[in-house]
């Protein structure tokens, strides 16, 4: 009798196991591939672009007691029009996309960066910058050949979405080019940096 309840007393635990290693099994975690259909999509404040075959997006960093998400969106001081987005990346690559004199949706040109920007300011022209994060000096610039297309625009709530394509020059060797593409999709009152995106 005492085997059997023993037996029986295995049995329940074993099954309860089981039970419990088929939830954790099935459950939804950040690598999974249908994350479309458990409601995680990147509808906003989320930012891609491709270069040199490498995708450059923000990454939720966590440092010691700190986490934040590095995607950071602030309108520039000089012009209620003017915009800074920029991002880290998890490769140590920084980029600066400045958005300058936006009015409303539609097509602006990129113009030429200046390898003596500060980093901290805004352009004065829209422009886009690419930083090596571990020696923190300019590796690319934007030339004068390319585009952004403000699909979506709202300067009161800072609500900003497009595409982009640009060509973007060695700031070591100028006859070095490539070609920078990218999508965004930012809005500054919901952006809330130390929550952690459910696509990543």
């Amino acid at each position: 009798m005492k085997n059997l309840v023993g037996y029986n007393m295995k049995r329940t635990i074993l099954l309860k196991l089981l039970i419990i290693c088929t939830i954790i099994a099935t459950s939804c975690n950040k690598d999974d591939a249908d994350k479309d259909d458990q409601g995680c999509v990147k509808e906003e404040n989320f930012f891609e672009a491709e270069f040199n075959g490498e995708t450059i997006e923000p990454y939720y960093l966590v440092s010691g007691a700190t986490s934040f998400y590095t995607l950071n969106y602030t309108r520039c001081f000089e012009s209620d029009t003017n915009w800074s987005l920029s991002i880290s990346t998890e490769n140590d690559i920084r980029l600066y996309l400045y958005l300058i004199d936006i009015t409303e949706t539609g097509t602006y040109s990129v113009i030429a960066g200046d390898l003596n920007h500060t980093q901290a300011l805004c352009y004065n022209a829209t422009s886009i910058y690419l930083v090596d994060d571990v020696n923190n000096v300019y590796t690319y610039i934007s030339t004068g050949n390319g585009q952004i297309e403000i699909t979506e625009y709202n300067a009161e709530s800072g609500i900003f979405a497009g595409t982009f394509s640009c060509e973007m020059v060695s700031t070591t060797n100028s006859s070095v080019k490539k070609v920078i593409t990218g999508e965004f999709n930012v809005n500054k009152s919901t952006l809330d940096n130390f929550e952690k995106p459910c696509w990543l």
